[in-house]
């Protein structure tokens, strides 16, 4: 809807974020969350690194590229169960995960509201000279460097 109001104002940005993360634990980070879920719904997705979300659009009124939409995505996509297995490669959280059996069974004993899953392309992004780290790498390297809520 915002997207729709902003259409009419050509001369400006529309930065797509989808699922932020980074290293820092805390109850707005995908990772933390995926951490902290009872049972988890595997589903593909795009994701974006806060920090490389950040220096993207900056970069883009520093270049001075032009107006429009862009998705400021870690290039590729990801399924939950990737990042799980990930999580446990680094160490960070040892648990063991329960995925829900199916979608429908996550929207009737789940879900308050419908989720929408989505792999964006970054090509416009990179089109303009602006590159984030692929997925893999950005969600490896906060796990490296993963730094957890102090409590």
């Amino acid at each position: 809807m915002g997207e729709e109001i902003l259409a009419d104002y050509p001369n400006g940005y529309i930065w797509r974020l989808r699922i932020p993360f980074d290293q820092y634990d805390g109850p707005r980070n995908y990772l933390s969350k995926v951490m902290r879920y009872e049972k988890l719904l595997d589903a593909e997705n795009s994701i974006s690194h806060v920090g490389e979300f950040v220096a993207a659009t900056m970069s883009c009124i520093e270049k001075k590229v032009p107006f429009g939409i862009y998705n400021v995505t870690n290039p590729g996509s990801v399924t939950t169960r990737t990042i799980v297995r990930w999580i446990q490669e680094s160490g960070v959280c040892n648990k063991s995960f329960e995925f829900f059996e199916s979608e429908s069974a996550f929207m009737q004993k789940a879900a308050k509201t419908p989720r929408s899953n989505c792999v964006l392309s970054t090509d416009k992004l990179s089109s303009v000279g602006i590159e984030m780290s692929p997925v893999e790498v950005a969600v490896k390297s906060a796990l490296k460097n993963w730094v957890p809520e102090n409590k």
